[in-house]
């Protein structure tokens, strides 16, 4: 029954160990232009403080929500100086955004 219990408890560690090794990162600011493969976004680097450009690659497999609706990136229609949040994982590839979150159209 102890082997049991320690296997188990050992599973849970390394399935909790796992989530903690993601990294996701969300970087939040104005969008600057997007073309079909990249977005520009103006944010608030984590260093300086002060707010500089960074582009993020676009995918496939990028999640695109506009108001919480999944739509394709051509389809977004992201406008310069529209808020974005994007998020990418920082074990991955920092400059490929996994999900990109936009508000309403106007």
């Amino acid at each position: 029954m102890r082997m049991i219990t320690s296997v188990v408890c050992s599973v849970i560690v390394v399935m909790a160990a796992a989530t903690l090794v993601a990294h996701n990162i969300t970087f939040k600011g104005t969008a600057l232009e997007a073309d079909k493969a990249s977005v520009k976004v103006n944010v608030v680097d984590a260093k300086t403080k002060k707010i500089a450009p960074m582009v993020f690659a676009v995918d496939a497999e990028t999640k695109v929500l506009r108001d919480d609706v999944v739509v394709t990136f051509a389809n977004a229609k992201i406008q310069k100086g529209e808020p974005i949040s994007v998020t990418v994982d920082h074990d991955l590839d920092e400059e490929l955004a996994q999900v990109i979150r936009l508000g309403k159209t106007k």
